[in-house]
């Protein structure tokens, strides 16, 4: 069968796209993305250039070409597409169209916005980061200044960790609130004063039962994993199967949380598959697969034993020898795109 993954011009694409590539389950994969300059279009695999989905016609073209192409299933691998994709979704399956492999329109707005996530969570009594918006300057200055520098300023719709500010004080606290669309002030979390950030996943099924559980310690750098460990910690996977409970996503709902001194505190929910899904994969939780396996193929899921270790991280590269600005306009060359296999040095 042929599936699609969009945004594989970014980490979350192609990290699907890897993660596909060691499925058990055989797949032909077909790779998406709205600017003709993605790595992940040069991979040799059947590709597709299409308008942004949010745009008039654009969710037309993107059906358009999935019937064509006869994939039978999306996976989003793009923030940028999740919400025009999750919106269409019921309606390409009342078609008998591809099947958009998305949670529920309202759970991807609501994980999109930062202080609706801190709101469902707190109304669920799950733990959250004290946190205020829709607040005046003055009025973000004085909670910060009642919760204690430093805190964290963010604009409410954002991802990868753009627009993030963790600030001192109040100074800085009123430079960058004037320079942020939709600002959220939020503690800043930390158990005695080190930050111990961990990446999560649980795995949702059809009736709400929970498939698994990740969970990894990482470090972060320009807002990725790029370094960490893949661990068991019971009390993160306890409040990870309560999230699912309360949120019922669709498939992966994909955590980012740090240790306090009262526990696990999420601060960011994804209701989607991660930059991390291909680590993921590796160490037997493949996100995508089970995806594909439940949601469209209506298997059953068994908990997958998750393998402990560490991964670090490396920048690699696809290269398109002898091509210039003019050529690269010619769709045929997105097959002459190449990797490398760097070591072991030949």
């Amino acid at each position: 069968m042929k599936v699609a993954v969009s945004g594989v011009g970014g980490g979350v694409g192609q990290s699907v796209l890897k993660a596909l590539a060691i499925a058990v389950l055989p797949v032909e994969v077909a790779a998406v993305d709205v600017q003709p300059l993605s790595a992940g279009l040069y991979l040799g695999l059947e590709y597709a250039v299409l308008p942004r989905p949010e745009t008039p016609d654009g969710l037309a073209a993107w059906s358009e070409w999935a019937e064509a192409a006869g994939v039978v299933a999306l996976i989003p691998g793009s923030d940028h597409d999740l919400l025009a994709l999750a919106a269409a979704r019921d309606d390409w399956q009342a078609r008998g169209g591809c099947r958009i492999l998305v949670s529920d329109r309202e759970l991807v707005e609501t994980c999109r916005d930062k202080a609706k996530t801190c709101q469902r969570l707190v109304a669920a009594g799950l733990p959250a980061p004290r946190s205020i918006w829709d607040a005046s300057v003055d009025e973000a200055a004085a909670w910060a200044r009642d919760c204690c520098y430093p805190v964290v300023l963010k604009p409410r719709d954002g991802s990868a960790s753009r627009g993030v500010h963790v600030v001192g004080d109040e100074e800085e606290l009123r430079f960058f609130f004037a320079r942020t669309d939709s600002p959220i002030i939020q503690e800043y979390l930390h158990l005695h004063g080190q930050a111990e950030e961990f990446t999560c996943a649980v795995f949702a099924k059809r009736d709400g039962g929970i498939a698994g559980t990740f969970m990894a310690r990482r470090d972060l750098s320009g807002g990725a994993t790029y370094r960490a460990e893949v661990g068991q910690w019971p009390e993160i996977d306890r409040l990870l199967r309560s999230m699912a409970e309360v949120l019922c996503p669709r498939g992966p709902l994909n955590v980012q949380l740090r240790l306090t001194e009262r526990g696990p505190v999420p601060f960011e929910c994804n209701i989607r598959c991660s930059g991390t899904s291909a680590i993921r994969a590796h160490f037997g939780f493949n996100e995508p697969e089970m995806l594909l396996r439940h949601y469209l193929l209506d298997e059953d899921l068994k908990e997958p034993p998750v393998r402990t270790g560490y991964v670090l991280r490396y920048w690699d590269e696809v290269f398109i020898d002898g091509a210039d600005r003019a050529r690269l306009r010619d769709p045929r060359v997105r097959n002459e795109g190449r990797t490398r296999q760097w070591w072991p040095p030949s």
